[in-house]
């Protein structure tokens, strides 16, 4: 009878435990790239910090831990020769995990020169 308890506690205690390791912890970003392109799976291609005055699309990619549908990751590209904001875009993920998220940032124009800014 002993046994039978003992055993039945340590199911209850592997089975506990084998949750416990589940749950996800606090959203963490992990890697924040600019980038000409990116690939299927949203991870950066071409990764630079300067591009020629033509450039019409800015990629920025954003390696997040954690994230929940629960949470929204923003990004906002400011100009900073005159304060402006170029643009601002959001995404919220379908389902729980970690990867990569990519935002573009298009201009048909071309961006002008200058140095940019992008709030997270």
């Amino acid at each position: 009878m002993k046994i039978k308890t003992v055993i039945f506690v340590l199911i209850f205690i592997f089975i506990s435990m084998s949750f416990i390791g589940c749950t996800l912890g606090p959203i963490e970003i992990e890697e924040i790239t600019i980038c000409k392109d990116v690939d299927s799976n949203y991870k950066p291609v071409d990764s630079t910090y300067v591009f020629p005055p033509e450039t019409t699309a800015i990629c920025l990619t954003i390696k997040v831990n954690n994230f929940t549908p629960e949470n929204k990751l923003s990004v906002t590209l400011i100009y900073l020769e005159t304060n402006n904001e170029i643009a601002k875009k959001e995404t919220v993920p379908e389902k729980s995990g970690s990867g990569y998220h990519a935002f573009k940032f298009k201009y048909n124009q071309g961006f002008p020169s200058g140095k940019y800014n992008a709030m997270i």
